[in-house]
């Protein structure tokens, strides 16, 4: 249960997110949150990280769609192993089904997250990147673990 409650909030969070900082900043107007000093920019894209695939939006939408059904297909046929596995595939899921609204919406992504001129992101690019980064360093650690007695 906890699997779809994360891809929930993950959703929540990103559509209720970039749904304020449409209706509260004009597209290229900054902001910046005092006391963190967080800077705030509306910005879209049209394509994937860094804007490759220019202009595929929709294409892209319907690759992550089918993607995620494959992922929730191999999840309920028991190939997603373990807590964690599954909470970093959730975050994933989550993240892609954020932008993936967007790009079928609007046929582009709002970013707003300014971390620097190359880095402008949004909360489902973090669930994303989070996801990736935690199942990859996991594979690390097994890799490194040392193979149990039998």
């Amino acid at each position: 249960m906890y699997f779809y409650l994360i891809i929930a909030a993950a959703l929540v969070i990103d559509i209720a997110t970039k749904v304020a900082i449409r209706m509260q900043l004009e597209l290229g107007q900054t902001a910046e949150i005092p006391g963190i000093g967080l800077k705030l920019i509306h910005l879209v894209n049209t394509g994937s990280t860094g804007n490759l695939f220019h202009g595929w939006g929709r294409a892209l939408a319907v690759l992550v769609l089918a993607l995620t059904a494959a992922a929730i297909y191999m999840r309920q046929k028991g190939k997603l192993r373990g807590t964690f596995v599954q909470v970093c595939t959730a975050l994933i899921i989550g993240g892609a089904l954020g932008n993936a609204i967007d790009r079928l919406l609007y046929n582009q992504v709002t970013d707003f997250l300014y971390f620097s001129e190359m880095a402008t992101m949004n909360f489902a690019d973090i669930w994303v990147f989070a996801g990736v980064l935690l199942l990859i360093v996991q594979q690390i650690v097994q890799a490194f673990r040392p193979p149990k007695a039998a």
